[in-house]
């Protein structure tokens, strides 16, 4: 199902530094989870937690709702409920300073697919006359830059952070469709320390090859080193990996490509997906 775009959230420098960076080095966008599993007759809510921190897991910047002073962002979220449809409650995301904070109903049994909603956004770089960089999040004929800019160069990035919640047991989720995603066979809310789980990464719906994937533990400020794995996708996109601990884990990846447009130098795609591990 593709993913409606509906409007952008506005993104703080340090989005700009994640974005203009590689994974390895950059600041992380991530939604997290109050619960990835819950069960139950009644109607269950789910707290999702969005920012985006150099430190996983712990908030540093919310993301600005697009209204200028708004307390909330009806639009910053979208979840896709196990029968494919987005939930009709609106999911109201206020804005914490740190951090997004919202609420989402689970009515139906089965997985949701919970995502932050960004339409593709340019970001134009350039150096002025005395050689100090800076950027515009315009396009190139859009972009107002100072007189004698050099190095101009545009960059359109489309980003995916998301996560998965069950309610009363796991079904397929439901795709975005686009950008970067994680497909099965291994279901995202069915993992365990010490036992191997295979992904697929999609691009636009379809298998993404020879990527690489950074798999990051969280909790990252009660242990010394960035528990980092990497792993490359197979030909067909195909992955997998064996999770050392039980924790929250933030599997990141990005790929730039030549784009069609002729203002735009570079197309990067981001993926920024958390996923829950239990004990053994």
């Amino acid at each position: 199902m593709k993913l409606k775009l509906l409007k952008t959230a506005l993104i703080g420098a340090v989005t700009f530094t994640a974005i203009a960076s590689g994974y390895a080095q950059a600041h992380a966008r991530w939604l997290m989870p109050s619960h990835t599993s819950l069960s139950g007759e009644k109607t269950h809510y789910v707290m999702i937690d969005a920012s985006i921190s150099n430190e996983l897991f712990s908030p540093d910047k919310a993301y600005r709702p697009k209204q200028k002073g708004a307390e909330y962002d009806d639009n910053l979220l979208i979840a896709l409920a196990p029968n494919g449809k987005p939930v009709e409650e609106t999911i109201r995301a206020y804005y914490l300073k740190r951090k997004n904070s919202a609420a989402v109903s689970l009515t139906q049994d089965g997985t949701y697919h919970i995502a932050m909603q960004q339409k593709p956004m340019l970001m134009t770089f350039y150096k002025d006359k005395d050689g100090n960089r800076g950027r515009v999040f315009a396009g190139k004929k859009e972009a107002d830059l100072p007189a004698g800019a050099t190095d101009v160069r545009t960059v359109k990035s489309i980003a995916t952070v998301d996560t998965f919640v069950s309610r009363n047991g796991t079904s397929k989720p439901t795709l975005l469709g686009q950008g970067l995603e994680i497909s099965g066979p291994t279901h995202p809310n069915d993992l365990f320390a010490g036992e191997e789980a295979k992904f697929q990464l999609l691009m636009d719906g379809k298998p993404a090859a020879d990527v690489e994937l950074a798999i990051v533990r969280g909790s990252a400020r009660y242990h010394n080193e960035r528990d980092e794995v990497k792993v490359t996708t197979d030909k067909k996109g195909f992955f997998t990996v064996t999770f050392a601990h039980a924790d929250m884990y933030l599997i990141e990846a990005s790929v730039d490509q030549k784009p069609a447009d002729a203002d735009i130098d570079n197309v990067r795609y981001s993926l920024f997906t958390t996923l829950e591990v239990a004990p053994e």
